[in-house]
């Protein structure tokens, strides 16, 4: 179910760390094609992102979250680690989860995987280069989701190269009819679930969920795989709820 991922994104570079994409099975989309836009800004520290490196990688393996796979159908999940548009973005390509199985190696991908991102929060640039994963020849899915977590507003100066602006990543997912959703780790920033709310989450049934601290991530963001990936969420959810 696997061919050759060459899709690399459009605005800036990209670290590509696995080389693997899913393609329609028997002529037909698959079910879903999850990708989690993770910060890796300056504000997060390296323990703390290891921190929810680990909380990632747990939820992928939660029974609970598998269940959700499993009624889901066939899905297909990547990563992208972002930060500062001067760095490339880190790109996990793709893993085939079919009845619930096989999340284990995007698990072990993500726990494992060297930071290579910092500086500022360029959420645009990262949610852009999820979009470029989600727009690849041959990615073919009935429902396409990106999952973003942060814990800062777009924090981006003029650049040596040219970025992707939040902006112009967000208007593009909505003609690309892709979910983005939210989840926010407001410890330093108040208000920041209303500023993704008004600035960053996109499309049908797009939603935020916040954290006051990073020691909630975990179970937030397990939380947060168990709604996305549920078809009735589509239906069911509205914009803002957290």
């Amino acid at each position: 179910m696997r061919a050759p991922f060459a899709h690399l994104p459009a605005l800036g570079c990209a670290l590509l760390l696995s080389a693997a994409a899913p393609i329609s099975r028997a002529g037909s989309c698959i079910d879903l094609a999850l990708v989690l836009a993770v910060d890796g800004s300056g504000s997060i520290s390296d323990a703390e992102f290891a921190f929810q490196q680990g909380a990632i990688s747990a939820a992928l393996r939660a029974p609970d979250v598998r269940r959700a796979m499993q009624e889901a159908g066939v899905v297909a999940i990547g990563a992208v680690f972002w930060g500062d548009g001067e760095f490339p973005v880190q790109v996990l390509g793709w893993d085939v989860v079919v009845r619930g199985n096989g999340a284990e190696a995007l698990a072990s991908r993500i726990e494992n995987t060297p930071r290579l991102v910092f500086g500022n929060t360029d959420i645009g640039n990262g949610l852009w280069s999820a979009l470029d994963m989600l727009s690849a020849p041959n990615m073919c899915a009935v429902r396409r989701v990106v999952n973003v977590s942060g814990d800062g507003m777009e924090s981006i100066t003029r650049k040596r190269r040219r970025v992707a602006s939040l902006p112009a990543a967000r208007e593009r997912a909505r003609t690309m009819g892709v979910t983005v959703n939210a989840l926010t780790v407001s410890d330093d920033v108040p208000d920041l679930a209303s500023y993704y709310a008004a600035s960053v989450i996109a499309g049908r049934g797009a939603f935020v969920m916040d954290v006051r601290s990073n020691g909630d991530f975990a179970a937030a963001i397990k939380r947060k795989l168990i709604r996305e990936v549920s078809p009735q969420s589509v239906a069911s959810l509205g914009h803002g709820g957290r």
